[in-house]
């Protein structure tokens, strides 16, 4: 596809792996390395290894504004199912600073929303910093709604292990009754909208014969720590290895238990497991901030995350 929507010299077409990796991860260095955390470094890294490949193997789509031969503002495109439902993520949506307040960004927005809509999508969907109103501005004049506010919290081994302290409560695995619990306590905290964008299934969290085998022929194992005080459960915490930087801890507290809940197992889970690798929690915004951070978790990004429906 190319769109001539200036001149003969500006333009949008698609990405083309073989020849344009190197000049994205240039821009897209450029544009976010201020603000970029060590998951978009590694991306960063393996774009860059792709282009000395020659772009063979890179499954990268989405679209870059072309101007005089050269590449100033770029998107990546991501579909996802949740369901039966085709998505679109948006990500990455990059122009370089000579050639802002040009529409360039609208234009591959709006592009891409074309796309989507093109190959019966039902929506799309992005993030985006809760600091950069100019660009929530600008998704909001193309119809994106807020449809959830998170804070990324890490912890990192230079951070320093978090004190213990005295505990006012009992750490121990979650009792098989308290699963109905646990569930809900999960699906508020991880509702579908975030479920789908983190790759995150709560029924994985489940204790019992068949979940263990799943776990198992998936190789990835599932340890997870309950908080109780008085025989009462205050929330769970569960810990998931990743290929990524960090691994990944999915918290079960209520907001009516969680200042109790997570005081007892942040600090608990950095030391079993001796705080060997970065951890990250994703949080719904402004809940157990003084939580996290007496447990020497610090604050990554809090992001929107913004949808706009494609079907009706």
């Amino acid at each position: 596809m190319t769109v001539n929507l200036v001149s003969s010299r500006s333009h949008i077409r698609h990405i083309d792996p073989q020849q344009d990796l190197t000049a994205v991860a240039d821009l897209i260095e450029l544009c976010f390395s201020p603000n970029m955390d060590p998951d978009g470094r590694v991306y960063l890294q393996r774009l860059r290894q792709a282009a000395r490949r020659g772009g063979g193997g890179m499954k990268l789509q989405g679209l870059v504004w072309v101007e005089d031969d050269r590449i100033v503002g770029n998107l990546t495109i991501i579909p996802f199912h949740e369901g039966s439902r085709l998505l679109h993520l948006i990500a990455n949506v990059a122009v370089h600073p000579d050639f802002r307040q040009q529409g360039i960004g609208r234009a591959l927005t709006q592009s891409a929303l074309d796309y989507a809509r093109a190959r019966g999508a039902s929506a799309a969907w992005l993030h985006v910093r809760d600091d950069n109103s100019a660009a929530q501005h600008l998704y909001y004049s193309l119809g994106f709604v807020n449809r959830a506010s998170r804070t990324s919290w890490q912890w990192e081994p230079r951070d320093g292990m978090p004190d213990q302290g005295q505990l006012n409560g009992s750490v121990r695995q979650p009792r098989l009754s308290d699963w109905g619990l646990e569930r809900t306590w999960l699906l508020e905290n991880y509702p579908p909208e975030v479920c789908w964008n983190l790759g995150f299934n709560p029924e994985r969290l489940k204790t019992n014969l068949w979940s263990t085998l799943i776990r198992w022929l998936e190789g990835g194992p599932i340890i997870q720590w309950a908080a109780y005080r008085g025989g009462k459960l205050l929330g769970c915490l569960a810990w998931e290895p990743t290929t990524s930087h960090s691994d990944v801890l999915w918290a079960a507290c209520p907001p009516e238990t969680e200042t109790d809940a997570l005081p007892i197992l942040l600090p608990h889970i950095v030391h079993a497991l001796e705080g060997k690798r970065p951890l990250s929690v994703n949080y719904p915004v402004g809940r157990a901030v003084e939580a996290f951070q007496s447990a020497n978790f610090h604050s990554l990004h809090t992001l929107l995350w913004m949808e706009v429906r494609l079907k009706l």
